[in-house]
């Protein structure tokens, strides 16, 4: 056995302990602040509920806000952990909890946005066919992650899988933080709607609340990736299912901005031209990033 004190699974001196624990710290980060802004906005309305709530409504706020809550939690236990064992750290056992908050984290985060979706329809349809179709985003998403789950896994430890894996996470935190906050806005926009909202502009809130629970779901769901598969982790497979599912979630987050930009224009110019100006943006940065787009040249070798 190695006298090396780099040897020594409890007390690590070499910077592979931080590359590891630093990928998997940055979740808890990231999402501990989403999910926190999520809580505010969910307190907004339930100290504040719309006139037309009733008892289930008010139910089922307090169960988002209760899941929102746990899951601040959860995400702000693997900082505890680091910050009261940092001098003498094991870095499995570290990683392992860190899974478990994370994973009980994201689930409470996603009950309370299926519980957010479901409230907001459930002012304009009946009750089961309301939380049904909010169920409908997540069963898609996670029946389609299962059923691809990659069989032949390998086994990368080095520092440089997790500098790749980092790179591609870093992606996804940061925008299912913006988006499960984007998700709050629409959601007291819905529940606290304008009094001269009309049914178009209702359909397209509600619109634009499914595109950003999606988004988020997407976000997410290369954390879930590589919670489920760590420590035989295929670092090829993890990029390529991130890009698909951060392009995804982009598409989504720009229809939804779309939607509420011409929102916001509805109320003070005719449909047609307020959504067509909203409409201007996304068309001029989308042609001026294909006019742009570097070229890549190959070199013949001889």
């Amino acid at each position: 056995m190695s006298s090396r004190p780099d040897d020594d699974p409890i007390k690590r001196s070499s910077s592979e302990k931080y590359d590891r624990v630093g990928a998997s710290l940055r979740w808890p980060q990231i999402l501990a602040a989403a999910s926190s802004i999520f809580f505010g906005f969910l307190l907004k309305i339930a100290v504040n509920p719309p006139s037309y709530f009733q008892l289930f409504d008010n139910l089922v706020l307090l169960a988002a806000l209760y899941a929102v809550t746990t899951a601040t939690a959860m995400f702000i236990m693997p900082v505890v952990h680091h910050t009261l064992h940092h001098r003498k750290f094991n870095v499995e056992i570290y990683l392992l909890r860190t899974k478990k908050y994370t994973q009980i984290g994201i689930i409470c985060v996603m009950i309370a946005m299926y519980l957010g979706l479901g409230l907001s329809l459930n002012s304009k349809l009946p009750t089961e066919i309301a939380y049904g179709l909010a169920s409908l985003p997540f069963i898609i998403i996670f029946l389609r992650f299962y059923r691809h789950s990659p069989p032949n896994l390998i086994k990368g430890t080095s520092t440089e899988d997790y500098d790749r894996v980092g790179a591609g996470m870093r992606w996804s935190q940061i925008l299912a933080a913006a988006s499960s906050i984007f998700f709050g806005f629409l959601l007291d926009i819905t529940v606290s709607q304008p009094a001269y909202f009309q049914v178009f502009d209702d359909i397209v809130v509600v619109t634009s609340l499914y595109a950003v629970a999606v988004a988020t779901i997407v976000f997410l769901m290369p954390v879930i990736y590589h919670l489920n598969h760590y420590p035989n982790f295929d670092v090829e497979k993890f990029l390529l299912v991130t890009k698909e599912y951060v392009t995804i979630g982009i598409i989504c987050v720009m229809l939804a901005m779309y939607l509420g930009l011409g929102l916001s224009l509805n109320s003070k110019l005719p449909t047609e031209i307020a959504y067509g100006a909203a409409f201007f943006p996304f068309v001029a940065i989308s042609v001026w990033f294909l006019k742009n787009r570097p070229k890549i040249t190959t070199k013949n070798t001889t």
